[in-house]
């Protein structure tokens, strides 16, 4: 007789970040321990390098706290970021000299999918990222 098969676990995490420029090094490694602990390391680089963006322009654009959640659905790992920042960003393409305005086209570059859903009070920006043939689906 055949075992049924299991459903993939799948799980959401979250947290709430102070306005403080440390927060980002906070959400970098809590994301790092967080996949490697569910053997996801084929996307860890990718996914921090991600949120790093995504959170550092929350904290450049909005002088509130900031939600992040991270959640494995069963074809990806999305991350969500909520400000209270105004306005929809966009892809940018700075000058070669400009120092700032390439986070977005990098997350444009990298994350399978992403875009910006608006609230009354803010916004949400979301990024995902399939795991690619070396990482455990849990």
């Amino acid at each position: 007789m055949r075992k049924p098969e299991t459903p993939q676990p799948l799980w959401t995490y979250g947290l709430t970040i102070p306005h403080d420029p440390r927060a980002v090094g906070v959400v970098r490694a809590t994301i790092r321990s967080i996949l490697s602990a569910a053997k996801l390391n084929c996307i860890v680089d990718t996914v921090e390098l991600l949120v790093s963006e995504v959170v550092t322009n929350a904290y450049q654009h909005s002088a509130m706290e900031t939600h992040v959640s991270m959640e494995r659905t069963p074809e990806d790992f999305r991350v969500t970021v909520w400000d209270h920042g105004l306005g929809t960003p966009m892809p940018l393409a700075p000058a070669a000299h400009d120092e700032r305005g390439r986070g977005l086209g990098i997350v444009e570059a990298c994350a399978d999918q992403w875009g910006v859903r608006g609230y009354p009070h803010g916004k949400a920006m979301w990024f995902t990222v399939a795991p690619k043939g070396n990482g455990d689906p849990a």
